[in-house]
């Protein structure tokens, strides 16, 4: 006599939510560099920035936080000046900072994909030919 089959296993528990964001942030490291700069580094600061933002528009106005954060209102002429410097400096230098970096980085990027040479081979025929002196021409009689 045959036996029935036994009935099919159960499927495995879904992952918690906890554990997909472990399993997302683990995998960011495959990403190239500027995607993983972006998600790691600039979501951090970003996020930052939007808060300060955000609780300053609440605080002075949409507008005021605004004129302040892009310089053109002076943080003293605000009714939270303290408040205000901060957004102030935020605009006057994490602003500044976090797209210069990035446009930096990118742009080396870009040379660095033109560049026929790789750098070391380039250092060594620099190395070569700097501790060489010249030869003097032939029709050199000094």
């Amino acid at each position: 006599m045959s036996q029935p089959a036994p009935p099919p296993p159960a499927p495995p528990p879904r992952d918690t939510w906890r554990e997909r964001c472990r399993d997302w942030r683990r995998s960011v490291s495959r990403l190239n560099r500027p995607q993983h700069w972006l998600l790691t580094r600039f979501l951090k600061w970003g996020t930052c920035v939007v808060a300060l933002y955000g609780v300053g528009g609440l605080l002075l106005g949409w507008t005021v936080s605004y004129d302040v954060l892009v310089g053109i209102t002076s943080p003293a002429d605000t009714p939270f000046p303290v408040y205000a410097w901060f957004l102030s400096l935020t605009g006057w230098l994490v602003v500044p900072a976090v797209v210069g970096g990035a446009t930096g980085y990118l742009v080396n990027r870009e040379i660095d994909k033109r560049r026929r040479v790789p750098e070391d081979d380039l250092l060594e025929q620099m190395t070569a030919q700097g501790s060489v002196p010249p030869s003097p021409r032939a029709g050199d009689s000094g």
